[in-house]
């Protein structure tokens, strides 16, 4: 069955699509990553046209999940206190400058 793109974008507007939004996300930032390759795509279409998924292969995704999340909030703290050191080093190097209001 093909659904089409203003179908899917209603779909995404009804007050019940909670996990279809979660899951057309996390599929789109996958598919912006290189590392997402077609190895992994095979494995997501095989897991998404079976009707159940068997409770260890869920254990093991969250175990999955765990950690990639920390990594990604490891990679986004580590992004950050870059900014925040440039941009003092930056201002250091600039000099400050003092205005007297009277």
């Amino acid at each position: 069955m093909f659904i089409s793109k203003p179908e899917i974008l209603l779909a995404l507007r009804s007050t019940e699509s909670g996990w279809l939004g979660v899951l057309a996300a996390v599929l789109d930032e996958a598919n912006q990553d290189p590392r997402f390759d077609s190895r992994q795509r095979e494995i997501l279409a095989q897991m998404l046209q079976q009707d159940s998924m068997a409770s260890e292969i869920g254990v093991a995704a969250r175990k999955c999940a765990t950690r990639f999340e920390y990594e990604l909030d490891h990679a986004c703290r580590n992004t950050l206190a870059e900014h925040m050191h440039t941009e003092l080093t930056q201002t250091d190097t600039q000099g400050r400058k003092l205005t007297l209001v009277g």
